[in-house]
């Protein structure tokens, strides 16, 4: 394996077909453990091939007197894991790195040299490409024989130093003959492999450190400081940043001559215990856990069986591996029960697992038993929250046979066994939510400090000193989640870390993981969710298969909405959970895809009921969520339809396709209830797509829901810049509000109309249409609608170029709105501020405006708000000289107004790109000109009267600089403007 992947037998090297060889590699990176059939897919091995190569790697094995070495089972397959190099190499590195942690320095550098002759190459897997965990596996292999040489070198170095220290010659030149000569001499060949190894590495830190220690040792101060002035420059050259501290102040010490500050090794991770099968590889750190390893530690001393509870994500699974490693004395065990799918196979895949013999006629509890006796055992049961009976029972029958076995189990729910010791396993330590922080104040909290490590891993480079606030909030977003704060920090070297903190409400995908713990074939979970429902009543049984209308997770409340007829039980949902149907978090519940798969395909007639169930009840979240998006209660809205996205959405679709008499206009209402969801969550296209559809289909539906349908709709088509359609539904509502009398309504189409003359530069019309709506909003005694009204209008003036008038207006509002609690439309009104600023020339002001007006849309995830934010923001940065961070904000902008389908403010922020490469790249400047007008005239809004004279100064510019003949592709020919 560390190498090119070879078989070999007593003949020498036995012959492996292609399949073969990547079949082999897959399951020695998990030598001795059970491999899933549906991780062996994940490795990159086609499964149609599987039977294949599988008989010829147990043919290659049995010629290389292997015979059986190779394991089917109903699971997975299975390799004995004494066979295969790399699981030697990491058993001796184990213990070269105990005994360097015990201080025996020459016996660690003899096992560490064992260790690495078993190297052939530096790449396991020479020449295999996998993917998945095998692909981690690969890299944690490459990585730990990187880390191995440091430590090994770390080793040699200390040991010379002691040799030259108890010499008693001090480090004053190279002319400074050295008592310890063989120590010297041990320096010079370390300090020549270090000078390859910085070549290989030349961003890694502890090489360097390593590097001017050795050349202090062997060749004097002079040479020292030189290795360090070379990684000044390369530091400089290629991050533009400086060595980091440790490494300065060792450069400090050698030009002293002070051979006492040797660099201090790496915190030595926890011994693995032996003969444990490979877990899965950990994403997180231990970061903030030694007081919580301290408690394991001592509950395992008082109790035999312990068990670590926590969300997903927590690090349960690293702590329990830690755990065990650190544990002086019992053998340690290792078991992933993830792929197991029936509690009465726990017994059967533990056996399996720790490689006992199979026997027929022995029970697998007995063979267990058998194996570990009276002997100090730790057994390390992992993913056991879908396992909780058979976990329990096997944890009872073994404790009272083996008097020195302790258990340590993780789950998402205790064992309920008895005398357990349930431990939580909260998120990592969070920094105070004030500001001001520095980088050097988050390294002692765990949670920043496993960002700014996974950052600086993952981009090659140290989180900027300025990002150390958004470190902290961006924590605090995520509550400390180790997994959580991985996967943010896996998107640094793409974005920053404020546009990460900006993106993180926004887009869910930011922080998106695959589940791995599925179970492998939806046969094989039919099976296990059968043999669960056998034990239930009838009733709960029809109720589990309606479950299966929901796309998403779900509230107590809505699976009561969909229970109704079936089961009058009130634990029902309770008694799923238990039997492992249906997964529990935080309140809200779900099933696995492959159960829901299973629930569905049993649910056969009562499909339309159950779904007529689930849309109603769905309607009625919608409708009451509507009512709290405009006000002090928008946020508390907003999550609710947010953590209830994907069932609206299947709601919309049941209740546009099946039209059920049982909710009449079901469509047309969930429609109308989710416009404002949608503009706020930027679902243009598909919220105007859902009440176009349904107003077609509904053309006598009562005149009330039609007029506000279209109004909504209205609104939708103009954010798409679709004018015409705006106009029209915006008249057909306004038709349906004056028949029926209803003037607030009315109202609100005036300010639609408003904005669509805003948007086409008609400002006086804009304006009209506007102080209209106001006055009706006076009339009606309605305060936030008159309040949203004025800011309109302010907004109008300032695109107007009429910044006294539309500050007047904005400032009033601002206040009306704070004192209101309407928090999307405070941050409106920030931003409509931070544009007067910006067009007056306050760029300090308006910077200040623009960034609260961003943090808040941000924190309201208003995707809407956020391009505007951003796009006004880089007006700033233009205007103060800086292109690139100008370009930075409007690169945002851009994409967030494509992706919305807002193409008037596309429109603007390529306008104002062409002025960031004006200079640069005039061609490319032309060409975003272009673009530009050929937007606006195909929706039929002009340049807005504030940006004309900065567009027309830019097309101008333009036109000079490439007057002089040279050939532009058609489409940059430059407009005017």
């Amino acid at each position: 394996m560390l190498g090119p992947v070879e078989l070999a037998g007593p003949g020498g090297p036995v012959p492996l077909a292609t399949g073969a060889r990547r079949l082999l590699a897959s399951l020695g990176l998990r030598g001795g453990e059970i491999v899933g059939w549906a991780q062996l897919g994940a490795a990159g091995l086609d499964p149609v091939a599987l039977d294949r190569d599988a008989a010829a790697l147990a043919g290659a094995l049995a010629h290389a007197g292997l015979r059986g070495a190779l394991q089917t089972r109903a699971s997975g397959m299975r390799l004995a894991g004494r066979y295969v190099d790399a699981l030697r190499y990491q058993d001796e590195l184990r213990r070269a790195r105990s005994r360097r942690t015990a201080g025996d320095l020459p016996s660690a550098i003899a096992l560490y040299d064992r260790a690495l002759a078993r190297w052939r190459s530096d790449t396991p897997l020479d020449g295999i490409a996998l993917t998945g965990w095998a692909a981690a596996e690969v890299r944690r292999l490459r990585d730990s024989r990187t880390r191995a040489h440091e430590e090994r070198w770390d080793c040699v170095l200390r040991v010379a130093a002691d040799a030259i220290r108890a010499s008693g010659a001090p480090v004053a030149d190279r002319a400074a003959v050295f008592a310890g000569i063989e120590a010297t001499k041990a320096a010079e060949v370390a300090a020549a492999e270090l000078e390859a190894g910085v070549v290989r590495h030349p961003l890694r830190e502890r090489r360097w450190e390593l590097l001017l220690t050795a050349t202090l040792l062997s060749h004097g101060r002079a040479a020292a400081k030189s290795v360090f002035e070379r990684a000044v420059r390369v530091f400089a050259d290629q991050l533009n940043v400086e060595p980091g501290e440790r490494l300065r102040a060792l450069a400090a010490a050698a030009e002293r001559g002070d051979i006492a500050e040797l660099p201090e090794p790496p915190r030595p991770e926890p011994r693995a215990p032996r003969r444990v099968a490979a877990p899965p590889v950990p994403l997180t750190s231990l970061l903030g856990r030694d007081a919580l390893l301290d408690d394991i530690s001592a509950r395992l001393d008082g109790h035999r069986l312990v068990t670590l509870v926590g969300p997903g994500g927590a690090g349960k699974t690293r702590l329990a591996i830690a755990a065990a490693g650190a544990v002086d004395g019992p053998v340690a065990w290792f078991v992933d029960l993830s792929v197991v799918d029936r509690p009465a196979l726990v017994p059967g895949t533990v056996a399996e697992t720790l490689g006992l013999r199979e026997d027929p006629g022995l029970d697998p509890v007995d063979a267990i038993a058998e194996e570990i006796g009276p002997h100090a055992v730790l057994l390390v049961l992992d993913n056991c929250e879908h396992l909780v009976t058979g976990c329990g029972d096997l944890a009872r029958q073994l404790l009272a046979r083996c008097p020195a076995l302790r258990i340590l189990a993780t789950s998402r729910a205790p064992l309920r066994a008895e005398s357990e010791s349930v431990v939580p396993v909260p998120p990592l330590p969070l920094p105070a939510a004030a500001g001001g922080h520095t980088l050097a104040d988050l390294a002692t909290h765990a949670a920043t400090r496993l960002f700014l490590e996974r950052a600086q891993a993952r981009s090659g480079r140290p989180v900027p000193e300025g990002s150390a606030d958004a470190v902290a909030q961006l924590c605090t977003e995520l509550d400390g989640l180790p997994l959580a704060i991985e996967l943010a920090a896996a998107r640094t070297p793409l974005l920053s870390v404020p546009e990460i903190v900006a993106r993180i409400r926004t887009d869910q995908a930011l922080l998106h993981s695959p589940d791995p713990t599925t179970p492998p074939r939806h046969r094989t979970v039919a099976a296990a969710v059968e043999s669960s429902l056998e034990q239930l009543a009838p009733d709960v049984r029809a109720f589990f298969e309606r479950l299966a209308v929901f796309a998403g997770s779900f509230d107590s409340a809505a699976a009561d909405a969909v229970r109704a007829g079936t089961s009058s039980d009130p634990t029902a949902l309770d008694q799923l959970v238990n039997a492992s149907l249906v997964e529990a978090n935080n309140g809200r519940y779900r099933l696995l895809m492959p159960i829901r798969r299973h629930a569905l395909a049993r649910l056969h007639a009562e499909v339309p009921a159950a779904r007529t169930a689930h849309a109603a009840h769905y309607l009625r979240v919608a409708e009451s969520a509507d009512a709290d998006l405009r006000g002090h209660l928008q946020e508390a809205g907003l999550a609710r339809l947010r953590a209830d996205a994907a069932n609206l959405r299947a709601a919309m679709a049941w209740l546009a396709e099946a039209r059920p008499t049982a909710v009449p206009y079901g469509d047309l209402r969930l429609g109308t209830a989710l416009a404002m969801f949608c503009r706020i969550e930027g679902h243009y296209r598909e919220a105007h797509g859902w009440l176009a559809a349904a107003l077609a289909r509904h053309p006598r539906a009562p005149a009330l829901l039609r007029g506000a349908a279209a109004a909504d709709a209205a609104m939708l088509a103009m954010l798409l810049c679709d004018y015409p359609a705006a106009a029209e539904y915006a008249g057909t509502a306004r038709a349906a509000y004056r028949a029926l009398g209803d003037r607030r309504a009315e109202a609100r189409v005036e300010m639609i109309l408003g904005s669509v003359a805003r948007e086409r530069a008609q400002y006086t019309v804009s304006a009209a249409h506007l102080d209209k709506a106001a006055a009706i909003y006076v009339e009606c005694g309605d305060e936030l609608g008159e309040a949203r009204a004025v800011q309109l209008r302010g907004f109008t003036a300032w695109l107007a170029g009429d910044f006294d008038r539309a500050e007047l207006r904005l400032r009033a509002c601002r206040r009306w709105f704070e004192r209101l609690g309407d928090a999307e439309a405070a941050a409106s009104a920030l931003m409509n501020l931070g544009a007067v600023a910006l067009y007056r020339g306050d760029t300090d002001r308006a910077t200040s405006l623009l960034d609260a007006a961003l943090e808040r849309y941000a924190s309201l995830g208003f995707a809407e708000g956020v391009g505007w934010a951003h796009n006004l923001r880089g007006l700033v940065e233009l205007r103060t000289g800086r292109a690139d961070r100008a370009e930075e904000h409007l690169a945002l902008s851009l994409a967030t107004h494509r992706k919305v389908g807002d193409r008037w403010r596309t429109a603007s922020v390529l306008e104002a790109l062409a002025e960031v490469h004006r200079r640069d790249d005039p061609t490319r400047a032309a060409e975003l000109l272009a673009d530009a007008s050929r937007i606006r005239d195909e929706i039929g809004a002009p340049v807005p009267a504030c940006e004309r004279p900065d567009t027309e100064a830019t097309a101008a510019a333009l036109r000079a600089a490439l007057g002089d003949g040279t050939p532009l592709p058609a489409r940059a020919l430059i407009p005017p403007v």
